[in-house]
């Protein structure tokens, strides 16, 4: 019979075989989610990849949605998340799309109880409960490999998470393309003097009010910190400041000169747009032979240049284009910028610095006192060790002084760059060569974007200071910090201002609509061994109707409830508190809405989905040092009976995080 026709002819109730029939004239006979064929039992008791699809009759505390539409059966049916594309496709798989009226009586059945019909002796009429603890053999069975998020940094904003600041050298490439992109954005506002939010009147802010030698120095750079980076997060919400790990081994400190010298995300580069821009001004077609060339100074680029074509395109005009093309490339890049060149000496001998090593930051995270570390009073006045090194002799090196210029130290020891008069962000001042780099002096270092990952670093030595010394505080906190209306007590939490720093990480997004039987993530690269510790967060767990733990293991994607506590993979766990059934009346125990009340003044309901945190570090650094380079996140719930439940646990998302 058709499926119109059975429609139509739906006077006596809508059993079991009705369904069937449905189904049948679908169609749709591939792997797991293969809906034809069963007897009722089989078919209240499949699960397609941990997801049950007929749901339990009853569901967590405060879900308003019918049984039906809970079911994965509907959602599958109906196309919604997860078989929307995103994770799995529409049902059935290998058939026809079942005709909304026809979904329409199959969810109406479901809510009814999912009545039955005669089989063999026994009538199957009314409801077949599903068993509150999943007891069924989950071995072999296949689960959906969970991969990273497209955008983890979108995801955290739209889900109002802490966004987070990562180590510059850990950055892809889609994320260094937002972060130029923001950039740009704030040069183009250049053009209205007025517009605060523009890169120049921006860094007007440090050459005017900037505090450096006492107290106020490290408060007074989180914030200028926090409003930079809000401006770019008003044209690239996804954007958070990378920071720059000085003494990492690719910059080698022993002997920085022939290390990495920069982050490759703000080196020169040409690409093949502003090759064709240069082809364009006269530059013969080898220049298109340096692309994918990074160059750490300007020396290193017009070396670059000459070699392929030829001194005259480094001089006069061509030389203009040729720092056109390479902003034009890079927003991160600066033409002012001589990092590492000393004439012909080092930052030893010629300035008498030395480039920081891992030695020189562990002294200073070892500091005391608030005084010693980031500066000190009136009353004991200090100049703190932070703010010398590494903060100033990064100044210096990033700098540099221009080797254009004969002399290889300044005659007059107070010369400095150029202030008065500057055309800041204006080509005219970008093509010139003056005798240092504008990081070299307090007055113009903010228009280098280098100024900005060199100081998200020394706030995150802060942080990590303030970790081991919370009682370490800077003087008269009720000071103001200027330009702004914070006080220096304003700052002292970190978290506050709506960040956190990691060596890397990745987020496999989830979602809340069905629960996850089984959750097994694709690899993840460990981004540095140097990381302090490893931690897995579950985002945005509900609370849940009973109580539950989740083991969590590495580099195991078969495991299950069988798998012993022994094995190498295995990371720990977290326990869940239940919520149990609800005792009072419809709503008792919802979450408030969000936009309940235009002035709602109550706090956060104790039932708000929260995250959970797992500390795996030592499994993490067992597993690297046996040789992994990547490793995969499982989860397994133990249900009270210490049995595996898989139609329990929802989330939206899981991450590993590589803290510092």
């Amino acid at each position: 019979m058709a499926t119109n026709e059975i429609m139509e002819a739906s006077v006596a109730p809508f059993t079991w075989s009705d369904v069937e029939a449905i189904l049948a004239a679908a169609g749709g006979t591939v792997g797991p989610g293969k809906l034809v064929g069963l007897t009722l039992p089989e078919f209240l008791t499949l699960q397609l990849y941990g997801m049950p699809l007929i749901a339990p009759a009853s569901s967590c505390c405060g879900a308003n949605d019918g049984r039906g539409a809970r079911s994965a059966l509907i959602r599958g049916l109906r196309g919604l998340p997860p078989f929307d594309g995103s994770q799995f496709l529409r049902l059935p798989w290998g058939g026809r799309p079942v005709a909304d009226a026809d979904i329409d009586r199959i969810e109406a059945w479901i809510d009814e109880g999912c009545p039955g019909a005669l089989v063999g002796s026994i009538e199957l009429a009314g409801e077949l409960s599903v068993a509150t603890e999943a007891r069924i053999e989950v071995k072999g069975i296949a689960g959906t490999v969970f991969n990273a998020a497209p955008d983890p940094a979108a995801w955290r904003y739209a889900k109002g998470e802490l966004r987070q600041r990562m180590d510059v050298d850990v950055l892809d490439d889609a994320q260094k393309e937002r972060l130029r992109y923001a950039f740009r954005e704030l040069y183009n506002l250049n053009k209205w003097v007025g517009d605060k939010r523009s890169y120049n009147n921006l860094a007007l802010i440090h050459q005017n009010h900037c505090q450096h030698g006492w107290e106020r120095f490290l408060p007074w750079h989180r914030v200028y910190l926090y409003e930079f980076e809000q401006a770019l997060q008003d044209f690239c919400p996804e954007v958070t400041m990378p920071w720059w790990d000085f003494p990492a081994p690719r910059y080698r400190p022993d002997d920085p000169g022939n290390g990495a010298i920069l982050p490759d995300a703000f080196k020169a580069f040409l690409t093949e747009s502003s090759v064709g821009f240069l082809r364009d001004h006269g530059f013969p077609a080898q220049v298109s032979t340096l692309v994918g060339q990074l160059w750490a100074n300007p020396t290193q680029a017009y070396d670059a240049v000459t070699g392929a074509c030829g001194k005259d395109y480094v001089e006069g005009e061509n030389r203009k284009r040729l720092i056109d093309a390479l902003l034009e490339a890079n927003s991160l890049w600066y033409p002012l910028r001589y990092s590492g060149q000393f004439g012909s000496g080092t930052i030893n001998t010629v300035i008498h610095y030395h480039y920081p090593a891992q030695e020189d930051i562990d002294e200073i995270l070892g500091l005391r006192t608030f005084r010693d570390f980031g500066g000190g009073s009136l009353y004991v006045d200090s100049f703190g060790f932070l703010d010398q090194n590494p903060h100033n002799t990064m100044h210096i090196w990033t700098g540099g002084m221009n080797p254009a210029f004969k002399a290889e130290a300044p005659a007059d020891r107070n010369t400095a760059v150029r202030v008065a008069g500057r055309k800041f962000h204006k080509r005219d001042d970008l093509y010139s060569e003056p005798q240092f780099g504008d990081m070299f002096s307090n007055l113009t270092a903010s228009y280098d974007p280098i100024f900005w990952p060199v100081h998200a670093n020394i706030d995150r030595l802060w942080w990590r200071w303030q970790q081991e010394h919370p009682d370490g505080l800077p003087a008269d906190l009720d000071s103001a910090l200027t330009p702004w209306n914070y006080a220096v007590r304003d700052t002292l939490d970190m978290n506050r201002f709506g960040y956190e720093y990691v060596r890397g990480g990745c987020l496999m997004p989830v979602g809340l609509a069905n629960p996850v039987g089984r959750f097994v993530s694709a690899p993840i690269a460990v981004p540095d061994a140097r990381f302090r510790s490893a931690e897995v967060r579950l985002h945005r767990v509900p609370q849940l109707p009973r109580s539950c733990f989740i083991r969590i293991f590495l580099n195991t994607p078969e495991a299950d409830a069988s798998t012993p506590l022994t094995v190498e993979g295995y990371a720990g766990y977290a326990a869940i508190f239940g919520h149990g059934e609800c005792y009072g009346g419809p709503g008792h125990c919802d979450i408030p809405p969000a936009e309940s009340r235009k002035f709602d003044l109550r706090e956060r309901s104790m039932n708000t989905p929260r995250n959970h945190r797992i500390d795996v570090t030592r499994a993490a650094r067992r597993l690297i040092a046996a040789g992994a380079t990547s490793l995969t996140v499982s989860l397994v719930v133990i249900g009270a009976s210490y049995e595996e439940d898989r139609e329990l646990l929802r989330l939206d998302g899981v991450s590993l995080n590589f803290l510092d």
